[in-house]
């Protein structure tokens, strides 16, 4: 169904989504552990709510809220929990916040059925202050990249850490094709199993597990008995409205933070030249080349994502006087 279920977008009236289904961090750790995974500090987030232009907007707190604050912008058709392994990789040196956008995950949907870049943008714009994330690193995957550098290119004074991944102001029309086929394909299926198996063709070298625990969060049952995504179909109308390549392009040369470029080495969507060129336009960056993964990159190879993701944050962290820690936090 496009479009809201109702006419109230807003959060009046709404109950906070469970984190997820009974037992899904269980599963999560379970994943990790297959993928040899380990964390400092593994503990679940808390969901949450927050009206931001007139649109209830769910987002996931990992806790720790005395730390530098660290904002996750999923991709198109995703939603927070795609970054649960890498929330967990950093929740001990970050206030980590996971979002998702509007029309996706948990979040409600547009009410004219609309969807543009500027939306997302201004809903992140409004976002940040309204849940007091003070100057917060932001990382970005895909559609979430975009709007990560757009949003530090306009606030250059206040994002001490950007991380891009998989995201350029031009990209490969055959990557952009094959994720619009997938999202315009079939939207209901006879049992989760069978989208474990069709996800599985795109991604075959993820173990079901590792599939399953993202899927959770992403499909639903319906009244009918069958499964759905959870995303509004109306997002598609987000293809259009990016405008044009240049603006961002221009927008690059506007960033002031160190920056970290990161991109999978078998990508069907970024190229590594333009890659290499966004990293001349971008003052203070550098690129990561995660190897056996695609455009899903934080997904595909998440034990290097993670390392090169922790060790960036905790380089920008060592370059910086220490922020005064509020008073009767822990260590």
């Amino acid at each position: 169904m496009s479009g809201s279920d109702d006419e109230n977008t807003g959060c009046s009236g709404r109950s906070v989504p469970e984190a997820g289904p009974d037992g899904w961090f269980d599963d999560t750790l379970r994943a990790a552990a297959d993928l040899d995974l380990s964390f400092a500090d593994p503990a679940p987030p808390e969901s949450r709510l927050a009206e931001v232009n007139g649109i209830c907007l769910r987002y996931l707190d990992w806790g720790n809220a005395d730390l530098p604050a660290l904002l996750f912008i999923h991709g198109f058709a995703q939603q927070a929990h795609s970054w649960d392994f890498a929330a967990l990789a950093v929740r001990d040196i970050c206030h980590v916040v996971s979002i998702d956008l509007r029309g996706h995950g948990q979040s409600a949907r547009a009410p004219d059925a609309q969807y543009t870049f500027d939306d997302l943008y201004e809903d992140i714009d409004a976002f940040i202050p309204a849940v007091s994330l003070d100057s917060p690193s932001i990382c970005g995957l895909s559609l979430g990249g975009t709007l990560a550098y757009m949003y530090a290119s306009r606030n250059p004074a206040t994002v001490p850490a950007l991380i891009v991944a998989e995201s350029a102001p031009e990209s490969r029309r055959e990557g952009r094709e094959s994720i619009r086929n997938f999202t315009s394909g079939p939207g209901e299926f006879d049992s989760l199993e069978e989208l474990v198996e069709k996800v599985r063709e795109l991604t075959p070298w993820r173990s079901v597990e590792q599939v399953h625990s993202s899927l959770v969060h992403s499909v639903g049952p319906t009244a009918n008995g069958k499964w759905s995504w959870k995303y509004d179909p109306a997002i598609s109308t987000l293809h259009g409205s990016y405008g044009s390549p240049d603006v961002r392009w221009a927008a690059l040369e506007r960033i002031a933070a160190p920056t970290l470029l990161v991109r999978g080495e078998e990508s069907d969507i970024t190229d590594a030249a333009i890659i290499d060129r966004m990293a001349g336009a971008i003052p203070r960056s550098r690129v990561a080349s995660i190897p056996n993964a695609g455009h899903r990159v934080s997904g595909d190879n998440p034990a290097v994502f993670n390392d090169v993701l922790r060790s960036f944050l905790l380089e920008q962290r060592s370059e910086e006087p220490p922020a005064p820690r509020s008073h009767g936090g822990t260590e």
